[in-house]
C-alpha cells in the first residue's frame, strides 16, 4: 500500500529566509521540451528530448516581521537569481528537495476587506532544477558535528549540486559546511565546500565529478551563538 504525505509539512527557502510559516501553497512544475522529427516515411510521430525548465509559485500570507517575507519577495523581484529549494513533506534528513537558482517573476498582493492579507509570488529557474534529499534538516548549529549519511542507492553518472541556506544568526557564529561522499558509508571524501557562513546566507554550488553513494553533511562551527542552516544535495 502507498504511503500519502499531508502537505502540511512542506518547507520552502528562498535565499536566507525560511518562508513556510507564512505560505499556504507551493507548485513546482518541472517540463522538458521536445522537437519533431518525423519524415515521410514515418508511420507515426517521433520526436529528440530537449532542453529542461522549471517553474514555482507560491502563495499564502503578508508577513514583514518575523519573517521580513515581502522584503524578501521585493529583493529577489527581477534580481539576477537566488537559492530556492522546496520539501514537499518537509526537510528530515533524507526527504526529496528540489532545488536550484531562481529568478522571482510576479509579486502580488492582495488586500480584502474580509479577509488575512494574501500575497502570490512566481519564479522562473535559471539552469537546473536539481532533485535529490536533504542533507540537513534547518537547525540552530551551535558545535562541530559529521551529520549521518543518506543513501542514494547508488553513485551518481553525472555530477551533483549542493545547495546551503542560512537562515538566522544570533551572536558572532560562522559556519564551514562541506557535502562529503563515501561508496561504503565509512570513508568519506570531500565533494562540495560551500563559502563560509559568518550571518544569514545561502549558497548553490555544482560539481562535474561523479559523487558516491551516500552523502553527508559536515559542520565546522566557530565563534560564539549560533546559525540555523539547512543542506540539500542531488546527484546530476
Amino acid at each position: 500500500m502507498p504511503t500519502f504525505t499531508h502537505g502540511k509539512d512542506a518547507v520552502i527557502l528562498l535565499d536566507n529566509t525560511n518562508l513556510s510559516t507564512t505560505l499556504t501553497d507551493a507548485s513546482l512544475s518541472l517540463t522538458a521540451d521536445v522537437t519533431e522529427t518525423s519524415t515521410f516515411s514515418s508511420s507515426s510521430k517521433t520526436y529528440v528530448a530537449g532542453l529542461k525548465d522549471g517553474t514555482a509559485t507560491l502563495s499564502g500570507y503578508y508577513e514583514s516581521s518575523s519573517p521580513d517575507a515581502d522584503a524578501e519577495y521585493l529583493a529577489q523581484l527581477g534580481g539576477s537569481g537566488a537559492a530556492f529549494s522546496i520539501a514537499p513533506i518537509g526537510y528530515t534528513r533524507g526527504n526529496s528537495v528540489s532545488f536550484g537558482t531562481t529568478i522571482e517573476t510576479s509579486y502580488d498582493r492582495s488586500a480584502d476587506v474580509g479577509s488575512v492579507v494574501a500575497v502570490a509570488v512566481a519564479f522562473q529557474f535559471s539552469g537546473d532544477a536539481f532533485n535529490g534529499k536533504s542533507l540537513l534538516t534547518p537547525t540552530a548549529v551551535t558545535s562541530t558535528s559529521n551529520q549521518t549519511s543518506v543513501d542514494f542507492g547508488a553513485a551518481g553518472t553525472n555530477g551533483g549540486a549542493g545547495v546551503l541556506h542560512c537562515t538566522v544568526s544570533s551572536g558572532s557564529p560562522t559556519l564551514d559546511v562541506k557535502i562529503q561522499t563515501s561508496s561504503d558509508n565509512a570513508s568519506f571524501s570531500d565533494y562540495i565546500t560551500f563559502t563560509q557562513a559568518t550571518g544569514t546566507t545561502s549558497e548553490l554550488k555544482t560539481s562535474a565529478s561523479n559523487p558516491a553513494r551516500y552523502a553527508r553533511a559536515v559542520l565546522t562551527f566557530g565563534g560564539s551563538g549560533s546559525i540555523t542552516a539547512a543542506v540539500g544535495f542531488a546527484q546530476g
